[in-house]
């Protein structure tokens, strides 16, 4: 079965959404405060200095919560498998995220330190599918070797910003680049970028920022979490890498063949989610077997077929397709990303 959404705007504490508007193919495209789509979301947006009941959650087309549909048949959404594992609970969270500035630099726990803290069982470990970039659009991932904590909360106390940039690796990025940043890891999404996101199902962070690029003072429980001033910086992991290791361990560039699955995210880098693209060409098959997918199509036009039915495809359609649907018949000229657990 096809799961299709209204469009999940979020608001954050950035500006961006302009090039979201135009992978729409809307008119009058503009940035905004709502620079993110989340989609076939269950998870509500941690936005403590603007707190909206229910924002983040997706809404179907025919206008029910998936969060409620999903809790009503976990099993036949998600797979037996899954199911089990993730106790009914959709495991994933894919976003769309256009940056027109810096985001704050920031971290996310992993998943011991989200139970022991948060009382999450997911934590935040997540990958950056770049779709445009500017020319001169960059992310910032990782400590450079040397950083210790208390370097790291005197640059937070004095609000060296600057400091804080210098402490962390700087990369160039380009359209189809894979950059992965597991828990415990800073990291910053420079301006210029469009990109799928894709993580666990959590809106988890400490920010050390405390006014972002464009002058926005943010509370104190949006830096800490809710943790604390002083146990937040327990939620950064303090080895440091090299330039060079650090693209190792997490920049990956995926080749797309024609009519079959491409791994973009595989278990070399986490067993927490997965990402593989598909080029279709004339006609492609492929089947999921008992796990589910976020699927978003990023370029062309075409139809899928399965045993439910038939749905016409065009750039920016996203959609879920639940575990054991079958045989998937996709036709036309299509790219497209699958996002799963």
């Amino acid at each position: 079965m096809i799961y299709k959404f209204k469009e999940n705007r979020v608001w954050r504490a950035y500006t961006g959404g302009k090039r979201i508007d135009k992978f729409y193919g809307k008119e009058n495209c503009s940035d905004s405060r709502r620079p993110e789509v989340w989609l076939a979301s269950t998870v509500e947006a941690f936005n403590p200095d603007h707190p909206v009941k229910g924002e983040g959650l997706s809404i179907c087309d025919d206008g029910r919560i998936f969060k409620e549909i999903l809790a009503q048949n976990p099993e036949k959404i998600l797979g037996t498998e899954l199911c089990k594992k993730y106790n009914g609970n959709l495991s994933i969270l894919v976003k769309l995220l256009d940056s027109a500035e810096r985001l704050v630099i920031q971290c996310h726990p992993t998943v011991p330190f989200a139970k022991k803290y948060f009382g999450s069982m997911f934590g935040k470990t997540e990958c950056w599918y770049m779709l445009d970039c500017d020319e001169e659009a960059c992310v910032y991932l990782g400590f450079k070797p040397g950083i210790t904590k208390e370097k790291w909360q005197r640059l937070f106390e004095i609000q060296d910003t600057e400091g804080m940039l210098d402490c962390l690796h700087k990369f160039a990025v380009n359209a189809g680049d894979l950059w992965f940043v597991n828990g415990g890891v800073p990291h910053a999404i420079g301006g210029g970028c469009l990109m799928i996101e894709l993580q666990e199902p959590s809106d988890l962070m400490v920010i050390p920022e405390r006014v972002t690029p464009a002058g926005i003072t943010l509370t104190d429980k949006k830096l800490h979490g809710g943790l604390g001033f002083d146990k937040m910086f327990d939620c950064f992991e303090y080895t440091g890498y090299s330039r060079e290791e650090t693209k190792k361990k997490y920049f990956r560039r995926a080749g797309l063949d024609e009519n079959k699955f491409s791994t973009v995210v595989g278990d070399d880098l986490t067993e927490s989610f997965s990402m593989e693209a598909l080029r279709v060409k004339g006609k492609s098959e492929v089947e999921l077997g008992d796990r589910y997918a976020v699927v978003i199509v990023t370029n062309g036009s075409g139809v899928l077929k399965t045993a439910s039915g038939e749905l016409e495809l065009k750039k920016s359609d996203n959609f879920l397709i639940t575990a054991n649907s079958g045989q998937l018949s996709f036709a036309g000229e299509l790219d497209l990303i699958f996002c799963t657990a």
